[in-house]
């Protein structure tokens, strides 16, 4: 906690300026974009049968949390997460790490400038997506009907809120396995397709512990359930509480780990 309250601005938008660059002078960043293009066009050219555009956005209810959460924004997660996994992965096996975080550095700083990014690489990999979701939609005649272009601008904007603390469980994550990307991959997949608590919540209401079911849905994966496209302002503030929450307590994770172990 002391590292939160320690936090050095000018540190922080130094490092971030430093990660910046090299996210948009590396190749990485670009497959992923090339990815988050590639994703809508393979799904509207391979599936078959009636196809509609809010299909593979999400957000009523229950199919955030079935269908869009291997189908919907909620998968562009992994794209940053793996991101993520490149960028620290070779910080710590290079050893370049040694060069940005001294012994008596506040560590949060680190965190706070790798959260910065991948809520831009969120920001940038959604936007790809939805615009060649549409495009490519109204090309093939793909229906695109929208019940509410305020309830999608809300929803976009609490489906990045809940990026925020998804991206920083991510960090904690690739911190735990800084030396093995292969690791850091599966437990980064499993964190944003939800696959956890939708499992438990599954096998909760199946065992008749419904209302005890519901309470995983303040969990940051599952909070999607809240995220509709019909405009409903007490669940955004119920989503911003739950991204304030977690977005705490997963940044304090990252620091304690960092603090805790060795740079290398």
């Amino acid at each position: 906690m002391h590292d939160l309250l320690s936090i050095n601005l000018k540190r922080v938008r130094a490092l971030f300026r430093m990660d910046l660059h090299r996210m948009f002078h590396g190749k990485a960043f670009y497959v992923m974009v090339g990815i988050a293009v590639f994703i809508p066009v393979m799904m509207l050219t391979q599936m078959s049968g009636e196809k509609d555009i809010m299909m593979f956005i999400g957000g009523e209810g229950n199919m955030a949390g079935s269908f869009g959460a291997g189908m919907s924004l909620s998968m562009l997660n992994i794209l940053t997460g793996m991101l993520l996994s490149i960028y620290i992965g070779r910080e710590y096996t290079t050893g370049f790490v040694k060069n940005i975080i001294t012994a008596h550095a506040n560590k949060y700083d680190y965190i706070i400038s790798k959260g910065l990014i991948a809520l831009i690489c969120n920001v940038i990999f959604m936007a790809v997506y939805l615009v060649t979701l549409f495009a490519l939609g109204m090309i093939m005649g793909v229906s695109a009907e929208v019940p509410s272009i305020v309830g999608l601008a809300l929803y976009i904007l609490e489906k990045l809120l809940l990026s925020i603390p998804m991206s920083l469980l991510m960090i904690a994550i690739n911190l735990v396995f800084r030396h093995s990307f292969g690791w850091s991959i599966v437990f980064i997949c499993i964190a944003a397709t939800g696959i956890i608590p939708i499992s438990l919540q599954m096998g909760l209401s199946m065992l008749g512990f419904g209302s005890l079911a519901g309470v995983l849905n303040f969990t940051i994966s599952g909070a999607s359930s809240f995220a509709t496209l019909t405009p409903n302002i007490l669940s955004l503030f119920v989503i911003i509480g739950i991204t304030v929450v977690w977005s705490l307590l997963c940044s304090l994770a990252g620091d304690c780990l960092m603090n805790q172990r060795d740079v290398l």
